[in-house]
């Protein structure tokens, strides 16, 4: 029985091990993917290293509580807040619900476009029509364009029938 119980002992170390070293491979690999999506947001697109905000944090009030999130980048002109940017080394698509709601209810306006990536695939998201405008990191629009795009932008709140709904699925994603 002894022998038993050890084995089983060892098995559950192995295992615990084998999880703690995938998280660390995880975490290393999304360093790489952050860094490789700012090179691009500053070199190519030509974004301002001070219009990046990094894992920015927001309060958001969900019934009677109130929690805090984050994304990995917004990019923020002086009075707009332009796109959250999430960073993923899997799964783009299970980020893309999140991001969209993420954008509808952090500001008192919807942050008009969000992008979840691993660098190089993305998805580009019209927060306002619900679009998908791009596939690929080097698809997102330039500093420039951005400017011009946005020129006459109105901040549009969310619908506040529905903005509830939006924070229970913020709310959800950061448990996981």
């Amino acid at each position: 029985m002894r022998v038993r119980e050890a084995a089983m002992i060892d098995r559950e170390k192995l295992a615990r091990d084998k999880i703690k070293e995938d998280d660390h491979f995880d975490a290393v690999e999304l360093i790489g993917i952050k860094q490789q999506v700012r090179d691009v947001l500053i070199g190519e697109k030509m974004f301002k290293a001070e219009e990046l905000k990094v894992e920015p944090a927001f309060t958001v009030t969900l019934g009677a509580g109130q929690i805090v999130v984050s994304t990995d980048f917004l990019i923020s002109f002086p009075s707009l807040s332009v796109m959250v940017i999430k960073c993923s080394s899997s799964s783009l698509e299970s980020w893309e619900r999140y991001l969209t709601a993420f954008a509808r209810s952090v500001l008192d306006y919807q942050i008009p476009f969000a992008m979840v990536t691993d660098g190089v695939r993305a998805i580009i998201i019209d927060v306002l029509s619900g679009a998908i405008v791009g596939q690929s990191i080097h698809e997102m629009f330039t500093r420039q364009e951005a400017m011009d795009k946005l020129r006459d932008f109105k901040k549009i709140p969310f619908d506040n029938n529905k903005i509830e709904k939006e924070r229970r699925i913020i709310y959800a994603f950061q448990g996981i």
